[in-house]
């Protein structure tokens, strides 16, 4: 097996994609539903996109199909964990003011939810993402093994990535709005 530029360009991105996957579960990021709900999106049309226009020159067979599935399930379940493990923390007043002031306006001309709360999920969410990464590795060897092909799609990888986001979100979600509404009831 030769090295190519390719190879090496994609491994420097997906180390830097990991890097910054890591950071961001380590560090406090305001929980603004409107916003959280975009990367998914575009990680789904991207991949999708990716696939549409690339299955000219991939076949996909039974076992790409199943093995999808397989990442599929196993990126939901990450996403549904990583947004049960998250730490919830009120934002100052401060910090709330910084981010309103920077915040795009609604393009439906309609009022955002104000942001109240940040989030994290810290080491247990890094290590999430390294038992997610692994598993999608091992599932790559075992395909390539078995003459699947369309696992190492650029395509497929965002779309598993988008489907974690997807969990993640909508569990983020509803813990918060959960959360706003025990407060509601405390406060009459």
């Amino acid at each position: 097996m030769t090295l190519n530029v390719q190879y090496l360009l994609d491994a420097v991105l997906g180390l830097a994609a990991i890097a910054w996957i890591c950071y961001r579960q380590m560090t406090w990021r305001v929980v603004d539903p409107a916003r959280m709900w975009r990367g998914p999106l575009i990680f789904a049309i991207v991949g999708v996109g990716i696939i549409v226009t690339g299955s000219k020159t991939i076949t996909f067979t039974t076992l790409d199909i199943a093995l999808l599935a397989v990442e599929l399930a196993i990126a939901l379940g990450a996403g549904a964990a990583m947004g049960a493990i998250a730490h919830f923390r009120l934002l100052s007043r401060e910090r709330a003011a910084a981010y309103e002031a920077n915040r795009r306006p609604s393009r439906t001309g309609g009022a955002l939810a104000p942001v109240e709360y940040e989030s994290r999920t810290s080491w247990v969410g890094v290590a999430l993402w390294f038992v997610m990464i692994a598993v999608r590795v091992g599932l790559e060897f075992y395909g390539q093994h078995m003459g699947a092909a369309a696992g190492a799609s650029t395509g497929i990888i965002l779309l598993v990535l988008a489907a974690n986001r997807v969990a993640r979100t909508a569990v983020l979600a509803w813990r918060l709005e959960q959360h706003r509404q025990q407060v509601a009831t405390l406060a009459r």
